[in-house]
């Protein structure tokens, strides 16, 4: 128990630290991810489609989500209930940090005499880092954290089974590695896809603590081939056969694989400044101004990361053996980041990302200073209490910058605010400021943002603002210039992206609920055409792309021009992969126009294929039943 009692403390000052942020709002697309849970809390869906939604097995979140199904129970809708239940995963993964840390020191023999108290202070650092602020109070982000929490137990299980297998006990150490580790896995898949990278966090461990040990080979050579051989072969196989399944989704962006493999490097490093110099102020959810690299000299730092990355890595290769801990933690970091800091079209930079890499670093912070330290000497300070005045005030540093970050995370205002303070280019932040401006019904601060979005040098932003801007004027004016709509498709870029198929969505949005005078619903939908069709080298199946024509379908359906609406939606159920809502549209402009058989075909296919719990689709079926 003694030696448990400072683990304790640390989970009541992490707890102390963090309970004045837990009654901040939801943020960002919290309400777009709980729309579901949100319905089920007032009787309108149910918990199968809260729990497995309506997509493919193989995105969903069902751990995550009924975890959120069980606070919803518990606590309703409130964010605090929320967030208290993404605090108690925080504190639960702070034990397991300590938990593996305490066990990789162990195997570490210049360190092993000290693994305990050399595992709370990492455990502390991890804890207390005012960069875990945007996963513990970013509600959403509990997908994060049960996935961070699932691959900890699987890492301390192997852990655990390595020891028990230098000892001899093989067929516990089986039990362990082909039937625990796996159940564990799954469950952290279950929670978020990342959870992938377990066992290759546990092939660094095995290489730092393990190598050559040659007796074990007999059970870890099935180990790695089945639980990462196996995975890495399908996953090339994929990129060889069907290259789309994986890397389809840059057409939704404005960067492509080459340019995010050459941003990633700057983008690590980035990460690992501000774990070992946290700059608390600059953190925050508005990261989308992260320069995309073009080049390797473009920007140099390009270049420069690349090296720094190979340097460090060449380092800690060298000091394996002297100090295993320290390759431990690098490659940790560097192997936490494989999947989402890979080929994978995913947004460039994100801090929740580094929720459980920083671990590895805060365990080669520590053993670092651990090794160096023993090897210094002072006249007024042993080496110990030298240790434990660099750990205190790095400790203290971390606690004071996240009560700071927490403090700010209490208001949607102060964010936003400091978004735009520290991201003034983020179109995320400047965005989130408009929208809080149309909500107070202030036109003018809502237009100035968009102003100053017209003078961006990025030809990007520049069009958003546009669009931003006939969106507030129908807002105000319930009327807006339809020549504005015709400037919006010279300004185009080359594909469209999520970015512009949002504010689109918005005006559509607008234009169905409150009208627009001279913007009709069908004169917005000629305008979403022109611009799909101004982008003819983007693939149709492109997502941002149908969803735009889906709009405009739409919009002809809202006027009754159910010819339109029919044509195009036909024209969108090959390219948008059978969308329930595409084949809904569908099915109701045929019902609408008389068309009975092709109506009843559409609705038989439809009726086959929405999953029988998902309540909100199955009105929607019925509805289009009752226009037939």
């Amino acid at each position: 128990m003694r030696q448990k009692l400072p683990l304790i403390l640390l989970l009541l000052l992490t707890a102390a630290i963090y309970w004045q942020g837990l009654s901040g709002p939801f943020l960002f697309d919290d309400g777009w991810n709980f729309t579901a849970l949100f319905a089920w809390a007032k009787g309108k869906a149910t918990w199968q489609e809260v729990v497995l939604g309506n997509g493919s097995l193989l995105l969903a979140r069902p751990v995550a989500m009924a975890s959120f199904l069980l606070t919803t129970w518990l606590g309703g809708v409130d964010p605090f209930s929320f967030k208290l239940g993404n605090l108690a995963v925080h504190l639960a993964c702070g034990v397991l940090v300590w938990a593996v840390a305490r066990r990789a020191l162990t195997e570490d023999p210049r360190l092993a005499m000290h693994a305990n108290a050399l595992a709370i202070v990492a455990a502390a650092f991890w804890l207390l880092h005012p960069l875990q602020v945007s996963t513990v109070l970013y509600a959403v982000q509990r997908a994060a954290q049960l996935s961070t929490l699932f691959v900890l137990a699987a890492v301390w299980t192997y852990l655990i089974a390595r020891r028990q297998l230098a000892q001899g006990a093989t067929r516990r150490t089986a039990m362990l590695l082909f039937l625990l580790f796996p159940l564990i896995v799954v469950a952290g898949l279950l929670s978020k896809q990342n959870a992938a990278i377990a066992p290759l966090l546990c092939l660094v461990l095995e290489l730092a603590y393990f190598r050559g040990q040659s007796a074990s080979r007999a059970v870890l050579w099935p180990f790695f081939g089945l639980s990462l051989g196996l995975p890495a072969v399908l996953a090339a196989g994929l990129l060889a056969f069907a290259p789309d399944k994986l890397l389809g989704g840059y057409a939704e962006w404005g960067f492509t694989l080459g340019e995010r493999l050459l941003t990633q490097p700057r983008a690590l490093c980035d990460y690992l400044a501000m774990l070992l110099i946290p700059r608390s102020p600059a953190m925050g959810l508005y990261t989308d101004d992260f320069a995309v690299s073009t080049g390797l000299m473009a920007p140099p730092s390009t270049l420069a990361a690349i090296l720094a990355l190979l340097a460090i890595s060449a380092a800690a290769i060298a000091v394996r053996k002297r100090a295993p801990t320290v390759f431990a933690g690098w490659f940790l970091f560097l192997a936490g980041h494989a999947v989402e800091s890979g080929f994978l079209p995913l947004e460039m930079y994100y801090e929740h990302r580094n929720y459980l890499p920083s671990a590895g670093v805060m365990l080669a912070l520590v053993a670092l200073f651990a090794q160096v330290g023993a090897r210094l000497r002072t006249n007024v300070l042993s080496t110990r209490q030298l240790g434990l005045l660099a750990a205190g005030t790095f400790g203290l540093v971390l606690a004071f910058a996240t009560f700071g970050r927490v403090m700010v995370w209490q208001k949607i205002e102060t964010v936003v605010a400091q978004g735009l303070r520290f991201h003034p280019q983020s179109l995320r932040a400047n965005f989130d400021r408009a929208v809080l401006a149309l909500q107070a019904q202030d036109y003018a601060t809502h237009q100035l943002i968009m102003q100053h979005l017209l003078r961006s040098p990025d030809p990007r932003n520049r069009l958003l603002a546009q669009i931003n801007l006939i969106t507030g004027s129908c807002l105000k004016n319930s009327d807006a210039d339809p020549a504005d709509l015709d400037r919006l498709v010279p300004a185009l870029q080359p594909q469209i992206t999520i970015f512009e198929m949002s504010s689109l969505q918005f005006l559509a949005d607008t234009t169905q609920s409150r009208g627009c005078g001279r913007i009709s619903n069908s004169r917005l939908a000629a305008n979403l055409l022109q611009l799909t069709d101004a982008t003819p080298n983007q693939a149709d199946s492109a997502m941002p792309k149908w969803r735009t024509r889906y709009m405009a379908a739409d919009l002809y359906a809202m006027d009754r021009d159910f010819a339109k609406s029919e044509a195009l939606a036909a024209s969108l159920w090959e390219p948008s992969g059978h969308d329930i809502q595409v084949g809904l549209l569908l099915a109701w402009s045929q019902a609408k126009q008389g068309k009975r058989e092709q109506a009843q075909r559409m609705i038989e296919t439809l009726d086959a294929t929405i999953k029988p719990y998902d309540s909100k689709q199955r009105r929607e079926l019925a509805m289009v039943r009752s226009a037939l």
